[in-house]
């Protein structure tokens, strides 16, 4: 396999860590079971969306508590909503982030793909039997 050359290599580097820092209010939205089965009940909703009461009816959690998980993932951009009369009305919209956090996993499976198995067999042998292997 051809190796990168070091500035090729700073370069893709540099993109990887542009991208984690768009993805980390995604991935920390993401990293809690509430806001993920919030997620998951908003996706089952479908086009009808929900509200507050109606997921709270969903989850063991307060009312204030379900409101300010679903302002994070507003605020996130993974949700949106939308007044019907005087309820308000909860919609999974998570297109932008997964496409951004694809963006990430793809530059860094390119960027590994790259590995050169026998120049880790030769340096690093011991990272072939890490227990996360």
């Amino acid at each position: 396999m051809v190796e990168p050359n070091e500035t090729e290599f700073k370069q893709k580097i540099s993109i990887i860590r542009d991208q984690f820092e768009v993805c980390t209010p995604y991935l920390t939205t993401l990293s809690d079971p509430v806001r993920q089965k919030i997620l998951l009940i908003l996706a089952e909703s479908g086009t009808d969306g929900m509200d507050v009461q109606d997921i709270t009816a969903k989850i063991s959690l307060s009312r204030p508590a379900i409101s300010h998980h679903l302002k994070i993932l507003k605020d996130a951009g993974m949700i949106i909503s939308h007044k019907k009369g005087t309820q308000v009305y909860y919609f999974i919209y998570i297109y932008k982030a997964l496409d951004k956090i694809m963006n990430l996993v793809n530059t860094v499976i390119n960027l590994v793909k790259n590995i050169d198995m026998e120049s880790i067999k030769e340096k690093a042998p011991w990272m072939l039997n890490s227990p996360s292997n």
